[in-house]
């Protein structure tokens, strides 16, 4: 009986361990990664159900590259997306409006028109669900 409870234990124990490891967030985020190379590794992360980790990554765009505002708008994106996903629309409805805000002020054509549709496509889901 001892032996099969630390049998037991024992694998409680190996397969916590495993996914604790699974999903830790990666401690340093390398700084010679280019921004698509971050959105990737985000949208893998997302794909696997490793929403800390994708959020991390898009973050760290928004961080990074902040100047570049086809790669803002693309990062800023991904985490309204990423907000749907986990029905946290309030956030996901914050993040759209601000891409839309963007828009609003932005000289037509100096931004690629994908998230912008992207965005009011997000919001118009979002009224749905009020």
């Amino acid at each position: 009986m001892k032996v099969t409870s630390f049998k037991t234990l024992f694998l409680i124990t190996i397969v916590s361990l495993f996914f604790a490891a699974c999903s830790s967030l990666p401690k340093e985020i390398p700084e010679d990664l280019t921004a698509q190379e971050l959105i990737q590794k985000g949208q893998l992360a997302f794909e696997n159900g490793h929403y800390k980790e994708s959020l991390l990554y898009y973050n760290t765009v928004v961080e990074r590259y902040s100047g570049s505002p086809d790669v803002y708008l693309e990062a800023k994106y991904e985490i309204g997306h990423l907000y749907m996903k986990q029905k946290k629309y309030n956030a996901a409805e914050t993040v759209f409006q601000e891409i839309l805000d963007i828009y609003a002020v932005a000289q037509p054509g100096t931004l690629p028109g994908a998230y912008l549709k992207l965005s009011q496509i997000g919001m118009d889901k979002i009224a749905e669900k009020k």
